[in-house]
C-alpha cells in the first residue's frame, strides 16, 4: 500500500510539472478531485463535471450552501396566479468570454438545448415553452410546477450562447477553447483530461469585484487517499468527499476541516425490473430485513449519521422527512424465511455469491464489507466489485453498467428538493432509474406532490410515498451522512456546498 501511494504522489507531482502548472506567485486554487468524465453542460452530472461548467458558465439562478435562491444571469422573476407562466427580467451588460453580449436569444437557445439533450434538469423542469426578447425571458407551463424554480437553479441549467452547436469540444487545435464559451467567472485555457484543467480570471465578469482569483486548476485524482496525501504536501488547496473516519486523522497544522449537513446518501438498490434480481418483493424485503442500519452507523460514522429509511427524503428536508415510519429490524433469520418463499432455499446466491458492484468513493467499500457480513447472516451470498466512479458510470441507458447490474451501491450528492431525487430515479422511465423499478402508484403520488405547493398536503403525499418505499420499494438508504472537505489554511472565503461541485468559488481567496 505504501508503494502504491508513493507512485501515486509522484505522478501526482509530475503532473504538476507539466505545462498546465502554475506560479506559486499567482492567485490560484488547486482542487484535487476525480476526473470529468462527460463534460456536456446540459449532461455532466457529478461533482467534478459540475464544478468544471460551473467556473465557465452562469445559471439564471444559483443555489447558495444553504440552498437559498440567488439571482445570477436573472435579476428577478415574477410568476403569474395561475403559477402557468414565469417571467425572468435578465441582467444588464454582460457578455460572454469572445465578447458578444448576453441577451434573452441566449437563454432561449440553452434551455431548448435541454430538451435536445434530454436533459436531467428537466426531471424538475417539467413541461415547458420558453419565448424571450431583448432582456424578458417567459417560461409558458401547462400545469403548476412546485419546484419549477429548482429546475431554473438545477445543475445542468447553464446559459450558452446562442447557436452553439458542439459545447464543450476542444478545436482542431488542442488549445482551441472556443466551444467553450460562457458568460462564467473564469475561462479554459489549458485541458488535459484525466490530469488537469486550468481556468483563468474573466477579466470583464459581471459580478463586481469577482472572481478574486487570478487562477483556479482542477488536478484529477481519482484515488482519495493520494487527494490527501496532494493536501498535505501543498499540491492542491481543497479537497472534498472525504470518508468520515478520515477526519481526525486528516485535520493538523495548516489544514482546515469542512463538515457540511447534507442529504448525500449511499442508495443500496436491487434491480425490480421482470430480469431483475429483485423482481420479487420478497427478495427486496430480505434485503432490509438482513440490513443492520444502527450498526453500520455506529461503525462508520460513530453514531452521528441519521439513519435512513427505504427512501431518498432526509432530514434536511424538515417535515418532508418521515422517521416515524419504522425500519425492518435486523432479522437474518426473517430474511432466510422470506428468500425460502421466493425459490431461494439454502438462500441468494450459495451456490455462486451475486455480484455487488460499489461506487468505490466514500466509506462505502467499508459499509460493504460491513453488509456482506450481516447479509450472509441472512442468508444473502456476494462478492464485491468496487467501481470508480468515473468507470462506473460511463455509457448510456443502455450500456452502463450501473444501470444494468443486478445489486450495487451508488452514491446521490444533495439536492435542493426531494422531488428531483423523486423524479430523478424513482418514476417509471426515469434517466437514472438505477433499479429498473415501475409502479404506478408511486408514479402518481410524485406526479401530485410536484404540483402541490401546500407543505402540508406536500408532507402527507411524501409520507404515503415513504411507506411504498417501506413496503415494496427496491432500495436501503441505511444513512444519511455529513459531508467532509478540507483545505489549506491559505484559503479563505469557501462555503462548501453540501454538492460540493457546486461550491462557488467567485469570492474565494488564496493567501501567501
Amino acid at each position: 500500500m505504501f508503494i502504491k501511494r508513493f507512485l501515486l504522489g509522484l505522478s501526482l507531482l509530475l503532473s504538476l510539472g507539466t505545462g498546465l502548472a502554475v506560479s506559486a506567485q499567482e492567485s490560484t486554487l488547486r482542487v484535487g478531485l476525480p476526473a470529468v468524465v462527460n463534460i456536456n453542460p446540459a449532461t455532466g452530472s457529478n461533482d467534478p463535471e459540475v464544478m468544471f461548467n460551473g467556473l465557465i458558465y452562469d445559471y439564471l439562478y444559483g443555489l447558495s450552501a444553504d440552498n437559498e435562491l440567488i439571482p445570477n444571469l436573472a435579476t428577478g422573476y415574477e410568476v403569474s396566479d395561475d403559477g402557468l407562466t414565469y417571467t425572468f427580467t435578465l441582467r444588464e451588460g454582460v457578455t460572454f468570454h469572445d465578447g458578444s453580449p448576453f441577451s434573452a436569444a441566449d437563454v432561449v437557445f440553452s434551455y431548448n438545448y435541454l430538451k435536445e439533450q434530454g436533459s436531467p434538469a428537466l426531471n424538475l423542469l417539467g413541461d415547458f415553452e420558453i419565448t424571450g426578447d431583448g432582456l424578458t425571458v417567459t417560461f409558458t407551463l401547462p400545469q403548476p410546477n412546485a419546484d419549477f424554480i429548482y429546475g431554473i437553479a438545477s445543475n445542468w441549467a447553464f446559459i450558452l450562447k446562442d447557436g452553439t452547436t458542439t459545447p464543450n469540444v476542444i478545436g482542431q487545435s488542442v488549445d482551441d477553447f472556443s466551444s467553450f464559451n460562457g458568460t462564467g467567472p473564469f475561462k479554459l485555457v489549458a485541458y488535459s483530461p484525466n490530469v488537469s484543467a486550468l481556468f483563468e480570471r474573466n477579466p470583464n465578469y459581471w459580478m463586481e469585484g469577482a472572481p478574486l482569483l487570478d487562477r483556479v486548476e482542477l488536478i484529477f485524482i481519482n484515488d482519495q487517499q493520494a487527494q490527501i496525501d496532494a493536501l498535505r504536501s501543498g499540491a492542491v488547496d481543497f479537497i472534498f468527499k472525504i470518508a468520515y473516519e478520515q477526519l481526525e486523522e486528516v485535520s493538523g497544522p495548516g489544514i482546515v476541516s469542512i463538515v457540511k449537513a447534507t442529504n448525500q446518501h449511499p442508495v443500496i438498490r436491487l434491480r425490480s425490473d421482470e430480469q431483475g434480481l429483485g423482481a420479487d418483493v420478497r427478495v427486496r424485503q430480505a434485503f432490509k430485513f438482513a440490513t443492520d442500519r444502527e450498526l453500520l452507523n455506529l461503525n462508520l460514522f460513530d453514531g452521528v449519521a441519521t439513519v435512513g429509511n427505504n427512501d431518498p427524503i432526509g432530514p434536511l428536508y424538515g417535515v418532508f422527512f418521515h422517521d416515524d415510519i419504522p425500519n425492518q429490524a435486523f432479522d437474518p433469520a426473517r430474511s432466510c424465511e422470506l428468500l425460502a418463499e421466493a425459490g431461494y432455499p439454502d438462500g441468494l446466491g450459495a451456490d455462486e455469491p451475486i455480484l455487488f458492484y460499489i461506487d468505490d468513493s466514500f466509506n462505502y467499500v467499508q459499509m460493504a464489507e460491513f453488509l456482506q457480513q450481516d447479509w450472509a447472516e441472512g442468508c444473502i451470498f456476494v462478492e464485491l466489485l468496487p467501481r470508480l466512479p468515473g468507470e462506473y458510470y460511463a455509457g448510456d441507458a443502455d450500456t452502463a453498467e450501473w444501470l444494468n447490474v443486478d445489486l450495487a451501491v451508488t452514491g446521490w450528492g444533495s439536492r435542493p428538493t426531494p422531488q428531483q431525487y423523486l423524479v430523478e430515479a424513482y418514476v417509471t422511465g426515469a434517466s437514472f432509474n438505477e433499479s429498473r423499478w415501475s409502479d404506478p402508484e408511486l408514479d402518481a403520488l410524485v406526479a401530485q406532490a410536484g404540483v402541490t405547493a401546500d407543505v402540508e398536503e406536500r408532507a402527507a403525499l411524501y409520507r404515503e410515498i415513504a411507506i411504498i418505499f417501506a413496503e415494496r420499494g427496491p432500495i436501503i438508504v441505511p444513512f444519511f451522512a455529513p459531508i467532509v472537505g478540507f483545505t489549506t489554511d491559505r484559503v479563505s472565503g469557501l462555503d462548501m456546498h453540501p454538492f460540493p461541485g457546486r461550491t462557488d468559488l467567485r469570492m474565494v481567496q488564496v493567501g501567501s
